[in-house]
Formats: structure tokens, C-alpha cells, sequence
């Protein structure tokens, strides 16, 4: 092991130590004191580095099982708090914007499978109906 690797090593097993042993509140007030020193070009620099060494399919299957892990009501009260901060203006334009940007082979498909969903939706109200 080089000079570097053990150096790294001490010192991760220190930090390991020293998380150990603060407790949940001296944790928050070490990382809230950490922040307050960084500046925000670093903090979005670390976001980046993070963001581009991270596995999409890893980062989305965890996603998917944090999803499935909560319950229906969690779920309900998540998108219901995601919809009032949500500006309805802003979120038109941001639907407008993906529309247009699609191309038209997908944005036929779109009208297709619509038109399909009307048509099974009448044949089941015909289908349903008395008489």
C-alpha cells in the first residue's frame, strides 16, 4: 500500500470514527458548518462530479424501489404537496416546449393511441349499457 492509499485510508477511518461517536446532531451541525464554509461554485461542481460518475440504471432502479416502498398514502401526499408548489403557467410551457420538440412520427403515435382510447372507451359504454 503507497504512502497516499494509507494516509487515505487513516483518514476515512478517523472521519468513520468521528461520525460514530457526534450522534445525529452533531452530524447536522458538522455538515450545516461545512456547507456554510463551501462556496456555490463548489457545491455545484461536487453535484456535477457526482452526477456524472453516477449509473442512470443503477440511479433509476433505486428510485423504483424507494417508489414501492411507500405506502399509497405517502405517495397521495407527495404529489398533492408537488402540485401546490407547482406554477401552473410555468408547467403549460414546459408541456408546450416537450411537444414541440418531439418529432412527428411520435407525435402521430400520440394521436393514434388517443383515438384508440376513445374508440375502446365507447365500445365499453356501448358494451355496458342496458338494453
Amino acid at each position: 500500500m503507497t504512502d497516499t492509499d494509507e494516509t487515505k485510508r487513516k483518514r476515512s477511518e478517523a472521519a468513520r470514527k468521528g461520525a460514530a461517536t457526534k450522534g445525529p446532531e452533531g452530524r447536522r451541525a458538522a455538515s450545516l458548518k461545512a456547507a456554510a464554509t463551501k462556496g456555490p461554485e463548489v457545491v455545484r461542481q461536487a453535484a456535477r462530479k457526482a452526477a456524472a460518475s453516477r449509473d442512470p440504471e443503477a440511479h433509476r432502479e433505486a428510485i423504483r424501489k424507494a417508489a414501492a416502498a411507500r405506502s399509497p398514502e405517502r405517495r397521495r401526499e407527495m404529489a398533492l404537496k408537488a402540485l401546490a408548489n407547482r406554477d401552473p403557467e410555468a408547467h403549460r410551457e414546459a408541456i408546450r416546449k416537450a411537444l414541440a420538440a418531439r418529432s412527428p412520427e411520435a407525435r402521430q403515435a400520440t394521436i393514434r393511441k388517443r383515438a384508440e382510447t376513445r374508440r375502446r372507451n365507447r365500445e365499453a359504454a356501448k358494451g355496458e349499457a342496458p338494453g
